[in-house]
């Protein structure tokens, strides 16, 4: 049997079956592009996404000092002697929020050859930096966080009872430098009234 008959002969009887499996990858094809467009968060660059994170940084830093106040008028209350407590954390800045980055940089290089023989090279650069942001369950489009580095504290005043005695002054404030892991001139410490 001559080969090109047994190729025609196969062409001719699987002609429809081969037109079926092609139709088929396709459909398949198109089915898993539209699933995995739909699926994924899409980047956008809204201007409100500037405005929503100062608002996030203002309210959480003013939680994080009302935080650290609350746990160390908690801590510093159970010290012998003390009394009640009062204390006042100020913090030197805002929390400072590291949000994802799409960057995207592109470079141009021209040559040009002038008709004295001489050789210029144009080189241009351009760089398009976007916030990105994904939708939540609510739909509303908020920036994708990376980290959040807290502020520094400026100071703490500590005001106790119990601060009249030099002793206790001197443990009051070396817990809060402990606790806070700041040296010794942030930190004062007064008797009350």
């Amino acid at each position: 049997m001559d080969f090109d008959k047994l190729k025609d002969k196969l062409l001719k009887d699987n002609k429809k079956l081969v037109e079926n499996l092609t139709v088929i990858f396709l459909i398949g094809l198109i089915l898993l592009i539209g699933a995995s467009a739909l699926s994924k968060p899409r980047p956008s660059n809204n201007n409100d996404n500037k405005e929503l994170v100062l608002a996030q940084k203002e309210s959480s830093s003013e939680d994080y000092a009302q935080k650290l106040e609350k746990d160390l008028k908690n801590i510093l209350s159970k010290i012998e002697g003390v009394g009640n407590v009062e204390v006042l954390i100020t913090l030197n800045s805002d929390e400072e929020v590291v949000a994802a980055m799409d960057i995207v940089e592109s470079s141009t290089t021209t040559n040009e050859k002038d008709s004295s023989g001489g050789i210029r090279e144009t080189i241009q650069t351009e760089s398009n930096n976007r916030v990105v942001t994904s939708q939540d369950t609510s739909g509303q489009n908020a920036p994708i966080v990376l980290k959040r580095i807290m502020p520094e504290i400026r100071g703490v005043i500590v005001v106790a009872d119990g601060a009249k005695d030099p002793r206790l002054r001197y443990e009051l404030s070396s817990a809060v430098q402990t606790a806070l892991g700041i040296p010794a001139y942030k930190v004062k410490v007064i008797s009350s009234k």
